[in-house]
């Protein structure tokens, strides 16, 4: 297993679904109540969610790639060795909270709809595990901070002492970003978590987050999101 296995084999596909996402949109629209999107291909999830103006496709879109993110990830912690820690991609706090926590009935998907895509932000301490034994009194503290687009997670930021920040823009870092929903973090729950926009945007920028968005944008692999559609607007 690897992580071209996250996309369906091709040739378990029937013809119809080879023609792409149109295709499945116009069948949605037709009057498919519930999408079925467990044989679509990454490229089919990708291109939807880039391009569809219909927003409960979108919504199961977004649902399927997180779930087979989820998967990947949880078939990777399995293989990595013990002490392998560098891709932990959201504070400990956070995946605990999930892992004790299964996800409510109200699926990602209905979230997506009944939130409207509000946008909201978080900030919580971060230490990744190496540094917490070569720093027990907890000195060199980091922070992470997360923008949420609706239930799924846009931007992501970590600040550690004596290291350079590392930003994460949905699309083209989705490997390295937290795969949970923002139900499933337990982050709303978290007393003093929640930060105003201002607050997530001047760290973005000082960061140097708004050239970095830009040139994820102009290569096309950012997928669109509030916060693309935020700087293209400014930029214009």
């Amino acid at each position: 297993q690897n992580e071209s296995e996250l996309i369906t084999d091709e040739s378990q596909l029937d013809p119809g679904l080879r023609r792409g996402p149109s295709v499945q949109a116009t069948k949605a629209a037709a009057g498919t109540k519930k999408h079925d999107l467990s044989k679509w291909k990454y490229a089919e999830l990708r291109d939807t969610i880039n391009t569809s103006c219909d927003i409960e496709l979108l919504a199961a879109c977004r649902e399927e790639f997180h779930r087979r993110l989820k998967v990947y990830h949880a078939w990777k912690s399995k293989n990595k060795k013990r002490n392998a820690d560098a891709e932990q991609r959201a504070p400990k706090s956070v995946t605990d909270y999930a892992q004790q926590n299964p996800a409510s009935q109200l699926s990602a998907k209905q979230q997506e709809i009944e939130m409207n895509r509000q946008q909201r932000y978080f900030r919580i301490p971060f230490i990744r595990p190496a540094d917490q034994y070569k720093d027990p009194q907890n000195k060199k503290k980091g922070w992470w901070y997360a923008h949420f687009d609706g239930p799924w997670i846009a931007r992501q930021m970590e600040l550690h002492p004596d290291k350079p920040p590392i930003l994460l823009v949905a699309g083209k870092d989705d490997m390295e970003m937290c795969e949970l929903n923002l139900e499933e973090t337990g982050l709303t729950r978290k007393r003093g978590a929640e930060i105003l926009p201002r607050q997530f945007e001047e760290i973005w920028e000082r960061c140097g987050g708004i050239q970095y968005l830009q040139n994820a944008i102009e290569s096309k692999q950012a997928r669109p999101t509030y916060a693309t559609a935020m700087l293209q607007n400014l930029l214009k």
